[in-house]
Parts: C-alpha cells; structure tokens; sequence
C-alpha cells in the first residue's frame, strides 16, 4: 500500500490546465506585444511632439504620419546617422537639405545643424510638402519619393495615378513603406486606446 494520497499522481485537475493555458497564451501575447513594436509606442513617450505637431500643422500633415516616418527612420535619436551619410529624426541627406534650406529661411545652415531637431523636422516635413505636392494623393509615391528619389519613382508609377507597392522594385523602399505604414498604423490604434482610457493624445508630453 502506498504511503502516498492516491490522488498525488493524478493528471492536473481542469482549473489547473486552464490556469496553465491562460499563463501560456498570456506570456505568448506579451511576446508579441514587446517584439512587434507595440509595446514601444504605448510605453515609450514619443519626443519632440510639440515640434512635429507645429510643423505637420504647418504643412497640412497629420502628426502620427510624421511621427511613424520618424521612428522607422530614427527611433527618435536626433543623432543618427545612416551608412550614406543621412543625418538626425528623419535621416536627411545633406545635398537635400542644403538645397532646401534656403526655401525656408535657413541661409547659413551646416550639416551640424542637422542634429537639432527643430531644423531636421522643419526640413524634413517641408520636403513631405514638396513631395507631396508632386505625389499628390498618393503617400505611397511619397514615402518612395523620400526613400529612393522622386526621379525613380516616377519612372516606377509609370504614368498611373498612383503607385502601388508592387511597382517599387527596390526591396529597401517596400520595406521602408511597409514598416512606415504599420508603425502609423500602431499610432493611430494606441491613440484610439488612449482616448478610450482617458489619456487624451494631445495631453502627451
């Protein structure tokens, strides 16, 4: 005779299953949440708001747009800079913002200048602007324009009125236009929840 309760060596009773299931698919779930990217945009506050709110109101751009634009080109670090030289939030090339910078009002601009987030976002949502007014209603011409040049993306759209993903034979630029639109995507979600909560996305510093 056993010295043990017969019931030591039973399978687990159905709560404990349950419990076990609901641990494993929580602890799924928050894999998923951390390594999708979503747990970055609802724990992490996005930076320099005030500024990207300014100017994407300036230029008629709605700010979660450009703050996605930002964090797939940057992840907010003004000092970035990319293997071809593209500098700070939203990974500017010199050439490009040099001749921007007179446009408006930036006459004595240097490539330091770049690494201030004032300067970068101001130039960067202008050449959105630009590129917008050559793309227009089209954001997928325009985050290809900005990717790869307006010049090759041009000759991608082909004379249609817009472009579509599948046109853009550089696998770098889909990529680019994918993650931008998933991340704004995952913005305009989180700003949905917040409202739902109570955390107002204007209130966010």
């Amino acid at each position: 005779m056993s010295i043990f309760p017969r019931n030591d060596w039973r399978t687990p009773e159905p709560n404990s299953r349950r419990a076990l299931w609901i641990s494993f698919i929580i602890f799924v779930l928050l894999g998923f949440f951390v390594y999708s990217g979503t747990a970055w945009v609802w724990f992490r506050p996005v930076v320099h708001k005030p500024l990207i709110n300014r100017y994407a109101a300036e230029y008629k751009f709605d700010p979660l747009w450009v703050m996605a634009i930002i964090k797939v080109e940057s992840r907010f670090e003004p000092w970035a800079q990319s293997q071809r030289g593209a500098v700070g939030l939203m990974q500017l090339l010199p050439s490009t913002a040099l001749e921007l910078a007179p446009e408006i009002g930036a006459i004595h601009l240097k490539e330091d200048d770049l690494k201030t987030p004032e300067i970068n976002i101001h130039l960067g949502v202008y050449y959105l602007f630009k590129l917008q007014r050559l793309f227009p209603d089209d954001d997928i011409a325009v985050l290809s324009a900005w990717n790869a040049g307006p010049g090759i993306t041009q000759q991608w759209r082909k004379g249609k009125p817009a472009l579509e993903l599948e046109d853009i034979e550089y696998a770098e630029t889909r990529r680019f236009v994918k993650q931008v639109d998933r991340t704004y995507g995952w913005l305009k979600m989180v700003q949905g929840w917040k409202h739902i909560f109570g955390f107002a996305h204007g209130h966010d510093r």
